[in-house]
């Protein structure tokens, strides 16, 4: 069981400071906290602009739209998750369990800030009144991530060290490992808190029930 148990999912005031310093950046970041806080339905184009201290003009010169915006800042959300990086690096090729573990822990990661499960819980309660929402979620990361997850698998196939029939279902099971402990219980309004060790044995726990099953063993 986890140590410590949070209430705390409140959205964390918008950033005094920025990634580059740029007016856009900033927009993205005010936007950011104010489709967290007032969801996308309660989300305007003026709301964002007064959380960002930028005048309609200058906003809506670096966005159109709403719905361009969201682009935008989900894009930027899924940017926080390395996984091309992992999954076609030479040496998560060549050793899955260090390939594995690095791509656990990169999951275990992109999911343990407040705002990024309280952006799942968005998309998850807006989008089936805002179906284009659903898709930039799945367009610009989900998919994305979940193809390069595939990819991986498929690549451990040919080298022999994986025997997967299913590459999608056996991505989608052990990313399931992780999230169902890690994310779920989290987006379902349980706000359970892991030690850096116990994240590190659901990582690693999970690498070796998916290897145990997965992986073809040496004679």
């Amino acid at each position: 069981m986890p140590d410590a148990l949070t209430k705390s999912s409140k959205v964390a005031p918008a950033k005094t400071a920025t990634r580059t310093g740029s007016k856009r950046e900033e927009i993205l970041d005010a936007a950011t906290q104010v489709f967290l806080e007032y969801g996308y339905e309660g989300t305007s184009m003026d709301r964002v602009a007064a959380a960002s201290g930028a005048a309609r003009r200058t906003l809506y010169n670096q966005f159109e739209s709403k719905e361009q915006l969201f682009d935008a800042m989900t894009e930027r959300v899924w940017t926080g998750f390395p996984v091309l990086n992992i999954t076609l690096d030479e040496a998560s090729l060549s050793d899955p369990h260090l390939g594995l573990t690095r791509l656990g822990h990169a999951i275990a990661d992109f999911w343990l800030p407040p705002e990024s499960v309280a952006f799942l819980r968005m998309v998850i309660s807006d989008g089936p009144r805002f179906p284009s929402l659903t898709k930039t979620f799945v367009d610009k990361g989900k998919g994305p991530a979940m193809t390069a997850v595939v990819d991986y698998l498929q690549a451990l196939v040919k080298r022999k060290v994986l025997k997967i029939k299913n590459p999608l279902i056996a991505g989608r099971q052990f990313l399931g490992l992780i999230d169902e402990p890690l994310l779920w219980v989290r987006v379902v309004g349980i706000d359970e808190l892991y030690t850096t060790k116990e994240r590190e044995y659901i990582v690693d726990s999970a690498v070796e029930m998916f290897l145990g099953f997965y992986g073809i063993k040496k004679p």
